[in-house]
């Protein structure tokens, strides 16, 4: 076997642009996260046998439904126009280049979700279980549960992995005069 086969050797250059990915990604999920809250719709509900719940239901339900609809629509916008940036303009090995964007997806993943609820309201739940029937409170913005962490990075490696195996020549050097 060559040795390009079983070492692979990292340069700074492409240390350097995989952390430029990681900074990128981490940008990405702070603008994400600021889209996703400003997108989402608050809930009101009232309270009904030290519960919380929405008023009108259908209203609140739908703004339930809305926030992991809107926090994939963003993550997945994210997720794929860096990726394929990081992709097309790669030149550290495909390997280096993969690891850099799982690595910063999750993290984006996570930074969206903490800027995204920062600033919501707390759950309301807790404050019925204290509350008189009929006291109205605010709702908070829904989790999206495991949509946080699986759509930007899938939305990131699917254009990663689009690149890098059906335009395998996307890093190749013009060719050269031979005069």
């Amino acid at each position: 076997m060559s040795d390009r086969l079983t070492a692979i050797r990292v340069s700074r250059g492409s240390l350097l642009w995989a952390g430029a990915i990681v900074v990128a990604f981490l940008l990405a999920g702070v603008v994400g996260g600021l889209v996703w809250h400003s997108l989402v719709d608050i809930p009101r509900g009232v309270v009904v046998g030290h519960r919380w719940y929405p008023d009108p239901w259908d209203t609140g339900e739908q703004a339930s439904f809305a926030a992991t609809g809107w926090y994939v629509v963003a993550a997945a916008v994210a997720g794929v126009v860096i990726g394929l940036l990081a992709a097309w303009f790669s030149r550290a090995p495909e390997v280096v280049t993969l690891a850099a964007v799982v690595i910063g997806s999750l993290l984006a993943a996570w930074l969206m979700l903490v800027v995204g609820l920062h600033g919501a309201p707390a759950d309301p739940q807790t404050a019925a279980a204290h509350a008189a029937d009929g006291t109205r409170l605010t709702g908070t913005i829904s989790r999206p549960g495991a949509a946080a962490f699986i759509t930007l990075p899938l939305a990131a490696v699917l254009p990663l992995a689009v690149v890098f195996l059906l335009i395998p020549d996307h890093r190749t050097d013009p060719p050269k005069n031979q005069d």
